[in-house]
């Protein structure tokens, strides 16, 4: 009977124990499987808003894009040489509660019957791009036949073919072109895979993002030139939110101040500022001012991203004797790879009419494997130098 009833009363004592295994079991399972999803989760945590230009959707920014793809479509088809090719530059307008490029292309033809069939061929495929894209031609007394672009009312491109041209023997040099990758402090494994392309690329990163710390020791580490991408009020905040860290217009001139040290103080070893967003704040003069001379005293350079073309920043510098420059073109504004190889022919051609040009990607995927493709020509044919060294 003694035995028995230990028997039973074993029996008692080893169903709570199998009960409490089984829990623990089950709550170890979920650890790992939460930890694991929350790993992965935050290693490619969703991008933020990158520049305000990014928003620019809809019928016009697909009708550039397709003005876009038609223009080099119908340049290459006639042969036309790289070198022949100028890109003049790129200006964001602001019209109307839209926001685009303006392009501005100049084309070298060997005489004026080149220049007019390259102009019927361009016309003739724009007009197949639909009733909404309108052209106006103009020949001036200069050897040149310009072609005025627009969607609807929307002065978007300028090509000029220019002729009889009295060409001097050309130096010999390559030019210099500055790449910098903003928006960085989201998504590690992508600014990882930035910082380890063989490029001297100019590493741009966001205060106050989960992996800033990571991301600036790592740029570091690979001799990477770092940049603080400082947030600054968009002309429709809050409806657009820049993020942590970012100067406001209803600011103080003393919290000015201190964010922009909170800011500074995360990018260690960063050498100058570039704008995150800031279509408000970068026209506004005496905000800009404060901030450019608070630059000043830290030797920070200062590159204007021109998000807007108001923008007051990069004249500003010039006028205080801050060492400054500005973006030319954005290189992945449209994240698809034909839009992105169009705009880094665009930085090339800049770079070979002015002798240097300054791009601005972001953390795609299509751009880091469009940069991995151009890498070999940018190395031999120009010289890729951190953005610093075309700030003057």
């Amino acid at each position: 009977m003694i035995g028995k009833k230990r028997e039973g009363s074993g029996k008692k004592i080893k169903t709570p124990i199998v009960f409490i295994l089984l829990v623990l079991f089950v709550f170890l399972a979920f650890v790992i499987f939460f930890g694991f999803l929350f790993s992965s989760d935050t290693a490619r945590m969703p991008l933020p808003v990158f520049e305000e230009i990014y928003s620019v959707t809809g019928d016009l920014h697909e009708n550039i894009r397709k003005i876009d793809y038609s223009i080099y479509e119908s340049l290459y088809r006639k042969g036309t040489q790289e070198s022949d090719i100028l890109f003049l530059g790129v200006h964001p307008r602001h019209e109307g509660g839209h926001a685009w490029d303006f392009t501005e292309l100049l084309v070298e033809c060997p005489d004026d019957h080149s220049a007019l069939s390259l102009q019927k061929i361009i016309i003739r495929d724009l007009i197949a791009l639909g009733p909404e894209i309108r052209h106006r031609n103009e020949e001036t007394a200069r050897s040149r036949i310009i072609c005025h672009i627009f969607v609807r009312d929307f002065y978007t491109h300028k090509i000029i073919l220019q002729y009889d041209l009295h060409r001097e023997t050309a130096t010999v040099f390559r030019p210099k072109i500055a790449i910098i990758i903003d928006d960085l402090g989201y998504d590690l494994d992508m600014a990882s895979s930035f910082i380890k392309l063989d490029l001297p690329l100019s590493i741009s990163v966001l205060p106050s993002a989960p992996f800033t710390d990571v991301i600036v020791k790592e740029a570091n580490r690979e001799g990477r030139e770092l940049i603080l991408h400082l947030p600054m009020e968009p002309r429709n905040y809050p409806h657009v939110d820049p993020g942590p860290g970012t100067l406001l217009l209803s600011m103080t001139d003393q919290s000015i101040r201190m964010v922009l040290d909170q800011d500074i103080a995360q990018i260690k070893g960063a050498r100058g500022v570039n704008n995150h967003m800031g279509s408000s704040f970068t026209e506004n003069r005496d905000k800009m001012l404060l901030v450019l001379r608070e630059l000043q005293e830290r030797n920070l350079f200062y590159v204007d991203s021109r998000t807007t073309s108001g923008a007051v920043g990069y004249e500003l510098a010039r006028e205080i004797g801050l060492s400054a420059a500005r973006r030319n073109v954005f290189l992945d504004n449209d994240p698809v790879p034909g839009a992105i190889k169009i705009q880094m022919e665009r930085l090339l051609s800049k770079a070979r009419h002015s002798g240097t040009a300054i791009g601005i990607g972001h953390p795609h995927k299509e751009t880091l494997e469009m940069l991995e493709e151009y890498v070999h020509r940018m190395k031999t044919e120009f010289q890729v130098v951190p953005v610093s060294e075309l700030a003057s």
